[in-house]
């Protein structure tokens, strides 16, 4: 039995083994994880038991929504005294202060996302309780100011959540069917932006968009905007990626429009449908995890445009999971999601060098908590409500495989030791249609900081065999070799 290594070696090594894409792999990709039921809302045992867990399974970033309502004033009018900038005139920042300290404390990053819902004495509805109808940009720069001073050690922030969706940033559209949301969001970019560096975070990683993946066809007040036309938009461009002029111009605001600086990454949701990583979207204007591409193009179109300036843009996966059945039998069966992760992960992620980034939401599900809640029910965690790993699926993000078919006798391993890292020692094993799992090759040492491997093997009747890798006495699922 012959093997052939070629994984997370040095990269002159590596681009003589790889062809020129997997060249270009994202091997430091970051593991990033967000858990706010968890973390913020269940009190200190909880948030310290998570992060531990988090700690355990190698998570690199740890993202929580800062949501401006949740620690400033409410109500339709600013009480007398509040600095929309100061820091110390906002009340809510105490569990805030816990997590970025218990983070840190355990050697992790924390990224903060800058997001609604807002105060209601800063919406155009005065006293608005959802907290999403038109924002002020100018107070949204305030608090993007207030809580870089109050978060000095934090060195990742994101602005918003899902501005394409109308439960975020209100409306998106106009009566008439014009885009709205993305240029109200675009000023809300720049004023957050502005903020950050008032307060010193000048030389931070801050990342904009935090898109989802689908949208709907037409423009409608509270029709979710597909993500390429939103993009577009931002960027004062139409369907044909040129600049807006004339009335067009006029009725989104694009007039004397300025190239967006001081940022340095985009944030995206790239949800799939239930059919998994594979399934298309209904139209070129939506893009989830199997497009990246789509999103890459649309920004590198708008620089070269002049619609952004610096260096092309990385895409951070901020966002990211699998809702499963059961307990939700609309979602993707149980058995599905491990393979699902891995291709996303080790085949559509870790391949493409664009890519900054890896999510995992959320540890737990989270079913409905009151009625009307914004946020509804989320059954994509690591584990069940009642706290029981999902059967196949915790594993599955702690020890990712995707096998690839090279041919009748040949096969190519991807795999990710979490949280081992450089020095991690890997055995790959197979096993034939009957039988048992035995060791293919020697046992390899990762040399990857994040702990991703890749490793080619000859073997005959390579399709028919199934694969696993041992890290620390424990094995990953075993899987068959796809044929993409």
């Amino acid at each position: 039995m012959r093997f052939r290594l070629s994984f997370s070696i040095p990269l002159a090594l590596l681009v003589l083994a790889a062809s020129p894409a997997i060249a270009a792999a994202s091997w430091s990709q970051t593991a990033l994880f967000q858990d706010d039921h968890n973390l913020l809302e269940r009190g200190d045992v909880a948030r310290e038991q998570t992060l531990d867990e988090l700690r355990a399974l190698g998570v690199d970033v740890v993202k929580a929504q800062l949501g401006w309502a949740e620690v400033a004033p409410r109500g339709r009018k600013q009480p007398a005294g509040f600095v929309e900038s100061d820091p110390a005139t906002y009340p809510g920042w105490a569990r805030y202060d816990a997590l970025v300290r218990d983070v840190q404390a355990r050697g992790m990053s924390v990224m903060l996302a800058l997001s609604p819902p807002y105060p209601g004495w800063a919406t155009a509805r005065r006293g608005d309780k959802v907290g999403v109808d038109r924002p002020s940009p100018r107070a949204f720069g305030n608090f993007a100011e207030a809580a870089g001073r109050r978060f000095s050690t934090v060195d990742i922030w994101t602005i918003g959540n899902e501005p394409n969706h109308p439960g975020f940033l209100y409306p998106q559209a106009t009566r008439k069917r014009v885009p709205f949301a993305p240029h109200r969001y675009r000023a809300l970019v720049r004023s957050a932006v502005a903020g950050l560096h008032r307060a010193g975070h000048t030389r931070d990683t801050i990342l904009f968009g935090e898109l989802l993946p689908i949208g709907k066809s037409r423009y409608f007040r509270k029709n979710t905007i597909k993500p390429l036309r939103f993009i577009r938009e931002f960027f004062c461009l139409d369907s044909r990626w040129r600049p807006f002029r004339g009335r067009a111009a006029r009725l989104r605001g694009c007039r004397g429009y300025r190239p967006i600086t001081g940022v340095t990454g985009f944030a995206y949701h790239p949800y799939t449908r239930p059919n998994g990583p594979r399934g298309k979207e209904p139209t070129p204007d939506d893009a989830t995890i199997r497009s990246y591409g789509r999103i890459a193009r649309a920004l590198d179109i708008a620089r070269r445009k002049g619609r952004i300036g610096g260096p092309r843009l990385p895409i951070w996966n901020t966002e990211f999971g699998f809702q499963s059945n059961p307990p939700d039998r609309f979602q993707t069966t149980l058995s599905r999601i491990p393979a699902f992760m891995a291709e996303s992960e080790l085949w559509l992620s870790v391949r493409n060098g664009r890519v900054a980034s890896y999510s995992q939401y959320t540890m737990t599900d989270t079913p409905v908590r009151r009625s009307g809640d914004m946020y509804g029910t989320w059954q994509g965690g690591l584990r069940f409500a009642d706290g029981r790993p999902k059967k196949g699926v915790y594993d599955g993000y702690r020890l990712p495989i995707f096998v690839r078919l090279l041919g009748p006798r040949a096969v190519e391993v991807w795999g990710a030791a979490r949280p081992g890292g450089a020095g991690a020692v890997v055995q790959v094993q197979q096993r034939p249609a009957r039988g048992d799992f035995g060791n293919l090759g020697p046992p390899l040492t990762v040399t990857n900081s994040r702990g991703y491997f890749r490793a080619r093997f000859e073997i005959a009747n390579a399709a028919h065999r199934r694969y696993r890798f041992v890290y620390g006495g424990e094995g990953s699922r075993s899987a068959r070799a796809a044929t993409r």
